[in-house]
């Protein structure tokens, strides 16, 4: 557990324990009057709760506000609303994800038309769906109790926390600044990829709006970051000027691979990391590579 300080107030940095890779999450808590903010709170796992106790009493939780609804960040916000009645409050594209979820039929057929169309041949799709539906366990089935829009703010004992909308990694992803304590806390947005990062937005432009979203990040005041995994961090601008830059190298990688003969998003998202991909990190790895052509035209 660690603090970031700001006069006599402290945002909490408890470390969850997943039962899945990078084998931890960061769960922040932000105070206000007497009690927290919670900001992600991990997967639904023993171990899982029993570190979050460690740190606070569950009933201090006011409020439980997630980065976007990936399960590591979500899984456990419908166990903690049962046991402490804190909304739980997201984007309206993220509370969209769970919905889908809810219709698995539905949900599996739109992904295996998009998979179709990428050339991922019938025996990995059906490979991936069979992942797709054990993944699908893990995250809450909880409707949202309120969405969150850029410009948001909570009163805190530091001052206000400001939403910022920053998508790239999922539709909804959301960033929570604190321009008085100079914090962002930065979910998985400012992230350094060692694999499929970004997600396929079908009626949008991920990549674009990940380039926009490190742009406007990297004209806060901030002293700190505290991402979701990982370690706190300073020089927010000089990572958001990395990240950029490495992006924009993919989609050079990207021309150049196609250049060489391999024209689908199945056979590119194959030779794009240097490891092997399971059947699920090879369907991230296929949304990856969408969003990227998308923005390539």
């Amino acid at each position: 557990m660690e603090f970031t300080q700001s006069g006599h107030a402290a945002i909490r940095r408890v470390e969850l324990p997943l039962p899945i890779a990078p084998g931890s999450v960061n769960a922040h808590l932000v105070p206000v009057e007497g009690g927290w903010i919670l900001v992600d709170c991990g997967m639904n796992a023993p171990a899982a709760l029993a570190a979050l106790e460690r740190a606070v009493p569950l009933d201090s939780i006011q409020q439980i506000v997630l980065t976007h609804v990936h399960p590591d960040h979500s899984g456990m916000s419908a166990l903690l609303h049962d046991r402490t009645g804190a909304v739980v409050r997201m984007h309206q594209a993220e509370a969209a994800v769970l919905r889908s979820l809810r219709d698995p039929q539905g949900w599996l057929s739109r992904q295996s038309a998009l998979l179709r169309s990428a050339g991922v041949p019938e025996a990995l799709t059906a490979r991936i769906h069979a992942s797709s539906l054990m993944m699908r366990r893990l995250f809450p089935e909880r409707r949202a109790g309120g969405y969150l829009r850029d410009g948001h703010e909570f009163e805190t004992a530091l001052g206000p926390m400001r939403v910022v909308e920053t998508s790239g990694h999922s539709a909804g992803h959301l960033c929570f600044h604190l321009p008085e304590a100079k914090v962002l806390i930065a979910g998985d947005q400012l992230l350094e990829p060692n694999g499929p990062y970004l997600d396929f937005d079908a009626d949008g432009d991920s990549f674009t709006g990940y380039l926009e979203s490190l742009r406007r990040l990297s004209e806060l005041d901030v002293e700190w970051v505290l991402p979701a995994h990982g370690v706190p961090f300073r020089n927010l601008r000089e990572r958001a000027s990395a990240l950029r830059a490495r992006a924009l190298g993919e989609l050079d990688s990207i021309q150049r691979l196609r250049t060489a003969g391999r024209r689908s998003a199945h056979d590119i998202a194959a030779a794009r990391w240097n490891r092997p991909l399971n059947p699920f990190e090879h369907r991230c790895g296929v949304y990856d590579t969408l969003a990227c052509l998308r923005a390539i035209g």
